[in-house]
């Protein structure tokens, strides 16, 4: 009896010590809400975007046994729509370690009263590997969402992260800091970030810490590359040995059953059909990152996977059909001897494949493009492998223009109204895929959205209807039934616009006034084949462009009306053939910006 009045107590004891923590977290948050609801400034002067992230918060420290802990806060004040990257998403529980969601609510921001919690369940994926799905409701539109998390990821013996500094909303406020113990150092590299504060303390720890304040989103690499930014961290530093760790997981990834689509005496044939086989949807691992990837116990035999775990099972499973294999690690940035040994710093694991008929490509799983067309993901990167006794570099040709084209082609018939109707066709190749649809093939579902949403189209009341999407050596072809009003009819006069269009990501050249880099060389080519209504005569045709001649870019545009066959024919080539831009360049494609954004709003006088 008096042994279990004694747990009794320990156990009371112990609930009133969490109890208190927890108060003390919501104290801490409350407090943090009020500060910055005075200091944040108004979502209004965000444009375009949908919330603005407050707060996000790293702290990273080592525990006595080796592991890292992670504690992650995040506030941010949600306007009229709730952001996509918020409606729901998943945070993965590392393999053996811990995650423990500390608070998942939204606040009122003026009365600084929490109001209510996000939606948090468990979800065990195939394999044994658990996530928490976090999903926010409407309620919370115009609250400010709080998220705080901590984790543990075991026998780590350090720091170990890279951390992006830059995301689809505007960040106010961001901080990193990472504890080191007094026998050690902290080896750090970072992309658009200023220096660490280091503040060392008596018992020998040292704390560094980043802060970044009002940082613009970042939708990707862009047109015009930009560079995420990031700050890396490790007590460990160097090629080799980052490489080491990820080799050692390539090589302790199971070997599973090789399915039944890889068999056949012709082990070429099979291992390229095992390729489009892994690549069906329904065999890849939605709702995560790209670089998701779980313990080897936890990989499924039958997946789904994730992009990694892909690319890794089909190495062992190619290995297996004979061909010859290589692992390449494919890197966010340059490194050195002296950059920080993370893991996170490699974005993707690449193949170097030798088919049985002595044929060398690379390939990554998930792209759009076929086997022998390398993924324009890979195309102009920098890949990492381990040799004997050095580690090897290489980088990737992005290719030609030709290898990189947006084409659009309308065949139109205009009607004696103004009206018009017919097919419109987007072949889209190479790194447009990855600029458009992430590398991914867009459903039909949605379609006329998604192409609007990338493509900036001038004719007003336009109606799109998808047909269909096929899928080509190179990257995907989109068709749509068109319906618009191009003409405007006043008696025997027609005032008749070309149905042109821009990506809008092109936009990302407008005030580049010196040197740049483009993502990849290219080409947009539109072209309108247009039949027209008898009698009528173009009056006179507009200014065309022509420039850039002898450059590596240039621009040209025509347009040619034949009034016994009734005919329009009008084409806009820009051709783009190098990635570096130098002053003199960058004068150039000034004019010839100016030129394709004039070309969807160019109108032709006719008359009967």
């Amino acid at each position: 009896m008096k042994r279990q009045k004694t747990l009794a107590r320990i156990a009371a004891a112990l609930l009133l010590v969490i109890v208190l923590a927890s108060c003390a977290l919501a104290a801490d948050i409350a407090s943090e809400v009020r500060r910055l609801n005075r200091e944040a400034p108004s979502l209004d002067g965000f444009s375009g975007a949908d919330a603005l992230v407050w707060l996000k918060s790293h702290e990273f420290k080592m525990l006595v046994d080796g592991a890292m802990e992670e504690y992650v806060l995040q506030i941010v004040m949600i306007g009229e729509n709730i952001p996509d990257s918020w409606k729901e998403f998943r945070i993965p529980v590392p393999s053996n370690g811990t995650l423990q969601i500390e608070e998942a609510s939204w606040y009122n921001p003026m009365l600084v009263m929490k109001e209510g919690d996000l939606s948090v369940r468990q979800e065990r994926l195939a394999g044994g590997a658990l996530v928490y799905v976090v999903q926010t409701p409407v309620d919370a539109i115009g609250r400010v969402l709080v998220l705080a998390t901590r984790t543990t990821y075991p026998r780590r013996f350090g720091a170990d992260a890279m951390i992006p500094m830059a995301g689809s909303l505007p960040i106010w406020e961001q901080n990193v800091t990472v504890e080191v113990p007094g026998a050690l150092n902290l080896i750090w590299e970072g992309r658009f970030v200023t220096e660490p504060v280091i503040r060392k303390y008596d018992d020998g720890r040292s704390e560094y810490r980043w802060n970044i304040m009002n940082q613009e989103p970042w939708h990707g690499e862009g047109f015009v590359e930009f560079k995420r930014p990031f700050v890396a961290f490790s007590f460990k530093h160097g090629i080799l040995q980052s490489l080491s760790e990820m080799d050692a997981y390539a090589r302790a990834f199971p070997s599973l059953s090789l399915p039944t689509v890889a068999s056949g005496a012709d082990k070429n044939k099979a291992g390229v059909r095992l390729m489009q086989w892994l690549s069906d949807p329904m065999r890849s691992l939605s709702g995560f990152p790209k670089d998701y990837i779980r313990a080897p116990e936890e990989i499924p035999p039958i997946g789904p996977w994730s992009q990694w775990e892909q690319t890794l099972l089909l190495n062992k499973w190619l290995t297996a059909l004979g061909w010859e294999t290589r692992v390449w690690w494919q890197a966010l940035t340059d490194l050195s001897d002296e950059s920080p040994a993370t893991k996170d710093l490699w974005a993707a694991p690449v193949l170097e494949l030798t088919t049985p008929a002595n044929k060398k490509v690379w390939y990554q799983a998930g792209q759009t493009s076929d086997f022998g067309v390398t993924a324009p993901s890979v195309a102009g990167s920098t890949l990492y492998t381990r040799g004997e006794d050095a580690y090897e570099k290489q980088t990737v040709s992005a290719g030609s223009a030709s290898n990189h084209k947006l084409a659009l082609l309308w065949v139109l018939t205009l009607e004696d109204t103004g009206g018009a109707e017919g097919t419109l066709t987007v072949d889209v190749t190479g790194g447009w895929t990855e600029l458009l649809s992430n590398g991914v093939l867009p459903p039909k579902k949605g379609l006329s959205d998604f192409l609007r949403r990338r493509i900036n189209f001038a004719l007003p009341g336009m109606v799109l209807t998808p047909k269909e999407v096929i899928s080509t050596r190179t990257g995907y072809k989109l068709f749509f039934d068109v319906r618009c009003a191009p003409g405007i009819v006043l008696g025997d006069s027609m005032l008749l616009r070309l149905p042109g269009s821009i990506p809008s990501r092109v936009g990302e050249m407008i005030g580049r006034e010196s040197t740049y880099t483009f993502r990849f060389p290219f080409i947009i080519d539109q072209k309108v084949r247009m039949k027209m209504p008898a009698g009528y005569r173009l009056l006179q045709s507009p200014p065309l462009k022509n420039i850039g001649e002898g450059t590596k870019a240039v621009l040209k545009e025509s347009i040619t009306h034949w009034p016994k066959k009734a005919e329009l024919v009008a084409d806009s080539t820009w051709t783009v053939k190098t990635r570096n831009v130098d002053e003199m360049l960058a004068m150039i494609l000034r004019e010839e910006l100016a030129a394709s954004l004039r070309w969807p709003v160019l109108d032709l006088p006719f008359r009967k």
